[in-house]
């Protein structure tokens, strides 16, 4: 039975996780803004919302001494990690999923059974 922090969390990152796995993005932007921007674009934008949901979580939230430190390690990551391929921009924000769902007691696993 999750508790109100972790359903919000896990709301959050199912969403988060959502995004990462759609391939369709370029043709949402442009329906939206009017431009194109690329998929590669657009996860690169998704690891600096990551960053500031990490910040948020840490100010909003009075995390555990583990959680804390999960959620610093994943920031830390996030601000320094080269995501110079699309690939290597997936990788790091499925990691950055599945590392805070562990550090709040969240199956990685459920996080990621999203409908796409």
């Amino acid at each position: 039975m999750l508790n109100t922090k972790q359903e919000t969390i896990q709301e959050k990152l199912k969403d988060i996780y959502r995004v990462v796995k759609f391939e369709g993005i370029e043709d949402v932007t442009a329906q939206v803004t009017g431009k194109k921007l690329s998929r590669h674009s657009f996860l690169n934008n998704l690891v600096t919302y990551m960053t500031g949901y990490c910040y948020e979580l840490i100010e909003n939230y009075q995390l555990t001494s583990n959680e804390d430190y999960n959620v610093t390690y994943v920031l830390q990551t996030l601000s320094s990690a080269e995501t110079d391929t699309l690939d290597s921009t997936v990788f790091l924000l499925e990691w950055a999923v599945t590392k805070l769902a562990y550090a709040f007691g969240l199956d990685p696993e459920e996080v990621k059974k999203v409908i796409i």
